[in-house]
Parts: C-alpha cells; sequence; structure tokens
C-alpha cells in the first residue's frame, strides 16, 4: 500500500511538472524515455528528474533540445501540489470504495438490480397477479368483475343508510362492525 502511495505521488509530481509546461505555453513534456544507465519501461530520465522538478525546474530529465518558455518555479510547484492532492484524493476515494466492496466488512449475500427486479419487481408482480389479487386477476375476476348496470336513484343493493339518507358517513363509521366496513 506504501509503494503503491508513493507511486501516485511519483506520478503526480511528473504529471504537475507537464501540467505547468502546458499552462507556460511549452506544450505537453514528458521526461526522455530513452535518456539514462539503467533501464526502465517508463525511461530512467523519469525516475532521475525527480529531484530537479521538485527544486522548481521545469526542463529537468526533458528530451533535448528543451522546449522554449518553459514554466517557472512557483507554477511548477503549484501545479505539482495540486496534481499530486487530486491524485492522492481520487486514490484515496477508489481505495474506500474497493474496500467496501470487496473487504472483510463488504456485505454479503447483496441482489444484484436485476435480481432484485426478478424477485420484487413489477414483472413478477404481474406474473403473480392471480395470487396476489385473485378478486382482481385470478380465473374467475371475468366474471365478478363484469359491470353492474344500476340506474339512476337505485340503491337497493347497497345494505344500510345511504348518504344522503339520514345519517353522516362519518357516524356510519362507528355504527358498523368489524365485518361490515
Amino acid at each position: 500500500m506504501a509503494l503503491a502511495t508513493l507511486f501516485v505521488i511519483v506520478i503526480g509530481i511528473q504529471l504537475g511538472r507537464s501540467v505547468a509546461n502546458l499552462l507556460a505555453g511549452a506544450g505537453w513534456t514528458w521526461p526522455d524515455a530513452n535518456a539514462g544507465a539503467f533501464p526502465s519501461p517508463i525511461g530512467t530520465a523519469f525516475w532521475t528528474s525527480l529531484p530537479g522538478v521538485l527544486g522548481g525546474h521545469a526542463d529537468a530529465g526533458l528530451p533535448t533540445p528543451a522546449p522554449d518558455n518553459v514554466a517557472g518555479r512557483g507554477l511548477v510547484w503549484a501545479s505539482v501540489a495540486i496534481t499530486d492532492v487530486a491524485l492522492l484524493t481520487a486514490t484515496i476515494w477508489v481505495g474506500v470504495w474497493a474496500y467496501q466492496r470487496w473487504g472483510p466488512g463488504r456485505m454479503r449475500g447483496m441482489a444484484t438490480a436485476a435480481e432484485a427486479e426478478k424477485l420484487l419487481g413489477v414483472t413478477r408482480l404481474r406474473k403473480v397477479a392471480g395470487i396476489v389479487r385473485p378478486d382482481l386477476y385470478g380465473k374467475h375476476a371475468t366474471a365478478a368483475a363484469a359491470p353492474v348496470q344500476r340506474a339512476a336513484g337505485d340503491l337497493t343493493e347497497q345494505p344500510g343508510p345511504q348518504l344522503g339518507h339520514g345519517l353522516s358517513p362519518w357516524l356510519l363509521d362507528g355504527r358498523r362492525t368489524k365485518e361490515e366496513r
């Protein structure tokens, strides 16, 4: 973990110097990959130029001839600081996310969104509608759901006092039994 953090800091130093040179008008710069005594996939100058870049020299380790208009000391330091803070923040955020996702304290047995929809979603409810609401979607629901034809003022099928016929609906609720409600 410490080596990964150190590598992110080193990448941030070189990236910050390149951003400073870009802002100063020297274009995008990167250390010379072919310079140096020991082989490295990203170039020996990547490692050997670190003290120079930290000293504020924006042209340290760049291929020769170095571009004109390289960044000044203050711009290099500010750019390196901002870049390193941004990279470390992103690294910490990714690390915390990965730890919560795959670490020892992760939530186990959680369903994916597709699994949750399969078990609890609209598709499942439509599939089992006859079981959940047999009065609406069961085998005999079509016969029971046939429209009832009533004439205006026809209240004979409804038991008890009707609205507008003496008792308030709020009083009805107190007079009915649980079965009638």
